[in-house]
């Protein structure tokens, strides 16, 4: 009776080994599978320190923005490079105005596309500081998904696009809320990546 009492318990330690060494081995395999070193942009707001983690999938991102004057769209397509810089590849807008180009530049080529005026370029960058301000609806694209900049950096949720956001803006004091100092670098880091969830590490 004893020596069957004694087979049980080695039995259930025995399973219960087993499934512990799995267990580790699974954990151990879903971790060398998901951790990857990976490009990271970063975006900071200077004055809070606040930061958000982007994952381009192909080195890829565009930030765009309404011009202020001619309320037309603006948008700058960047690549990243091996060394973590931003490099400038064209801009695209569909209007002459205050801090556009309007002549040919010595370093870029230029050209005009169903309307749209692109100028190309290859400007280097190891950061872009910018004012992020809801009037122009600043946005930057990773991965085909536009995010505003003013809904990454604020915790109620808001739509630049509404009305009622277009009125509240008009408050000098709300405005600022909204409006944010930001550096945008990129970083290289391992991250445990799982479907759509990324941890840095």
């Amino acid at each position: 009776m004893i020596t069957s009492i004694l087979k049980e318990r080695r039995e259930a330690l025995f399973r219960k080994s087993i499934i512990g060494l799995l267990s580790i081995c699974l954990l151990v395999i879903l971790v060398m599978t998901g951790l990857q070193e990976r490009t990271v942009i970063i975006i900071e707001d200077q004055k809070s320190g606040e930061k958000h983690s982007l994952f381009p999938s192909d080195n890829h991102f565009e930030l765009g923005y309404i011009h202020s004057v001619l309320l037309t769209p603006v948008d700058e397509y960047f690549e990243i490079d091996k060394d973590n810089n931003l490099i400038l590849q064209k801009t695209v807008y569909e209007s002459f105005g205050v801090g556009l180009p309007y002549e040919q530049m010595s370093d870029a080529e230029f050209e005009i596309v169903d309307g749209k005026f692109i100028l190309y370029m290859d400007r280097k960058f190891e950061k872009v500081n910018m004012i992020a301000s809801p009037i122009p609806k600043h946005s930057i694209t990773v991965n085909g998904e536009k995010i505003y900049i003013a809904e990454l950096f604020n915790k109620e949720s808001i739509d630049v696009t509404s009305e009622s956001f277009k009125k509240l803006i008009k408050n000098d004091v709300e405005r600022q809320k909204y409006t944010h100092d930001l550096i945008i670098h990129v970083i290289k880091k391992k991250v445990f990546e799982i479907g759509n969830y990324h941890v840095v590490l």
